[in-house]
């Protein structure tokens, strides 16, 4: 691909809630310096020219900045579209009629963690869960495409179903996604508080993809319960059958640094947001062409595809190696210290060792 297919843009690292498990608060994405308006407009102007087809508005809380209507003019004038991630708090209306009059929004994603306040609220902070669904009916009125991502955490496992039928059910969202938290950001402080244990998340595990049995195609997942239950299913199938899985067996776990990279609030380019010490470039000093082609370091993170995960000791005698993708460059990063290194996070064969199970179905 000659120039990202997309570009994920954190315009602030400010945000009006301070969630206990957030990735980006004490990360490299949590920088103190915020772009203005020309700066951002500017960048659009470039993205347009080197024909990327989508942005997705993150922060921080995007709808924090004044100026965000102002930015997606920007993306709109440059024939792009787009999609915001958001907690729903500050949405108001002109926001919501002027994103529904673009024709332009693929969806705002609001994260919403329980089916009420107490379980909502455990991890947000209190009120956030009124908040977020006082969010998602301004966007809704307003006729925005939205949907939702459940993070789920030791607080709200026992709510998870509620949580799918409110938002599908009762709200009507076309579809949903779920992770689980990770060990980034401000959750590498209190993982205790936090991350669910290998039992919890076992637990959280099997509700997942019974839950996800009953809403056929309406529930994603690229990590946490849901995309692993279905990864290790996949494996112990392929290995069970004697064959390996085509692009498995080597470190071919991530492919954003083939399609899209970000960019953090002080305009600096990285390879994905929670890849944000990686540091490219700038936006409007370098050409964003010359590091998509060009620069060393991307092009060594593309070359993780080409390395065995037989050379691994920890994976040299496993029985999934040649199922397994070694899971997320950025997850290995925090865990080992090497992004060229397979994750633990993702291994079929620690989990089982800690007491896990493969989640089989009839």
């Amino acid at each position: 691909m000659k120039s990202p297919k997309s570009m994920d843009l954190d315009i602030t690292s400010r945000c009006n809630l301070k969630c206990k498990y957030c990735f980006q608060r004490t990360s490299p994405t949590d920088t103190k310096t915020e772009l203005p308006t020309e700066e951002w407009m500017a960048f659009c102007g470039e993205l347009g020219d080197c024909a990327v087809m989508s942005v997705c508005i993150g922060g921080g809380e995007p709808f924090i900045r004044d100026d965000l209507l102002e930015i997606i003019d920007a993306v709109i004038e440059n024939r792009m579209r787009f999609s915001i991630l958001s907690n729903g708090g500050l949405i108001r209306p002109e926001h919501a009629e002027y994103i529904a009059s673009t024709g332009r929004c693929d969806y705002v994603q609001i994260s919403v963690d329980g089916s009420c306040p107490e379980t909502h609220d455990s991890l947000r902070g209190s009120g956030s869960f009124e908040a977020a669904m006082r969010g998602v009916r301004t966007l809704q009125d307003a006729g925005v495409p939205i949907t939702s991502r459940i993070t789920i955490h030791r607080y709200n496992l026992d709510d998870l179903e509620n949580t799918v039928h409110l938002l599908l059910d009762e709200i009507g969202m076309p579809s949903i996604s779920t992770n689980s938290t990770c060990y980034l950001g401000v959750a590498r402080k209190n993982p205790d508080e936090v991350a669910l244990t290998p039992a919890e998340f076992c637990d959280a595990m099997e509700r997942s993809l019974i839950i996800a049995e009953q809403y056929p195609r309406r529930i994603s997942a690229a990590d946490g319960p849901l995309a692993l239950g279905r990864t290790f299913q996949e494996m112990e199938k392929a290995r069970a059958e004697g064959r390996a899985i085509p692009g498995r067996g080597y470190l071919t776990g991530c492919g954003c640094m083939w399609s899209k990279l970000a960019v953090r609030p002080d305009g600096v380019i990285v390879p994905c947001n929670m890849l944000a010490h990686i540091e490219l470039g700038r936006m409007n000093r370098d050409l964003l062409l010359r590091i998509w082609q060009d620069h060393p370091e991307l092009n060594r993170l593309r070359n993780r595809y080409t390395i065995p995960l037989s050379t691994f000791s920890e994976c040299a005698d496993c029985p999934w190696q040649l199922t397994c993708s070694g899971n997320c460059p950025a997850s290995s990063y925090t865990r080992t210290g090497n992004v060229f290194a397979p994750s633990p996070d993702g291994c079929l064969k620690r989990f089982l060792e800690h007491g896990g199970r493969i989640i089989r179905f009839p």
